[in-house]
Parts: structure tokens; sequence; C-alpha cells
């Protein structure tokens, strides 16, 4: 388990679990989609194949993302990622950073703001979580205001 969940900053059900799969074959993973759909029963499920697309931003692996049911109205959402055992140990360096900055008062400025944002249509095609912490950790964004003046900013840039 990685991300807002192990860092104590989850404000929806989305759940971002890396599973360290040295060399797992796409067809390997595609069975283990299919185990999923058949103990969770999802009512949606995508793949993403990020070896090949190489998006910026997101990991080099393959990807499910498990919709247990609507999100917006409280269900799980599950981002599972197969990664390489380099690549799952820079990720969950990475994570380990941003936990090591977080303090009692910037975690519930953090809190404040997901809790927004995380509804907001624009939300995860052009900003993520990881502009919430940069925006408080770094940019010293106080609440849901100074935080969009830091996303205006760096989208306009």
């Amino acid at each position: 388990m990685t991300g807002s969940y192990s860092l104590g900053l989850m404000t929806w059900r989305d759940l971002d679990i890396y599973l360290e799969a040295e060399g797992l074959t796409e067809q390997t993973f595609f069975e283990l989609g299919k185990d999923i759909d058949s103990l969770l029963r999802p009512v949606k499920m995508s793949f993403r194949n990020e070896r090949i697309a190489k998006t910026k931003g997101l990991p080099v692996g393959l990807y499910w993302g498990i919709y247990l049911g609507d999100e917006k109205k409280g269900s799980w959402k599950i981002d599972l990622w197969a990664l390489s055992d380099k690549e799952c140990e820079e990720r969950l360096r990475f994570c380990n950073q941003i936990a090591k900055r977080i303090t009692p008062e910037s975690k519930m400025k953090i809190l404040e703001i997901k809790s927004v944002c995380w509804t907001d249509p624009l939300y995860r095609k052009f900003y993520t979580s990881n502009d919430i912490y940069t925006a408080v950790l770094e940019k010293h964004a106080h609440d849901v205001e100074s935080f969009r003046i830091y996303l205006q900013n760096k989208l306009s840039v």
C-alpha cells in the first residue's frame, strides 16, 4: 500500500497498491485481472500498459484501475500497479520522502484542500494529489484558495 493511505491523507476511498513483480507478463497480469473481477465484481476495470506508453508522471508498469461502484458516492477505487523492483523502490522512496515532510499542521491543510478538490472535474485530468502536496509543502499553500492560485500559476506556465 502506498499513496494517501500510507500517508494518512485519505479523503475518499482510493487505494494505491504496488505489486513488486519483476518480469510479470501482460498475459499473467490479465489473468490477475480476471481473478480480481471474480473476487471483487467491479463495475469497471481499466488497463494501461505504461511499459509502452510511458506517460509522464506515471510509473513504468502495468496498471489496473478497479472501480467497485461510483466513487463519488463512497465506493472504492483501487489503483493496482505491477512494477519492476527498481520502479517500485523509486515510487516508495518518493512517498516516504513526502511522509517525512508532513507536519500535523501541513496534514490538516492537505486534508482540507483534498476534501474539496477530489470532486473537481479537473482533478486527475490536470492535477493530482501530488500537486496538493507540493503546493502545501513547498509553495506554502494554506487553504483551497491559495492552492487554486498555485494551480493557476502552474498550469499557465
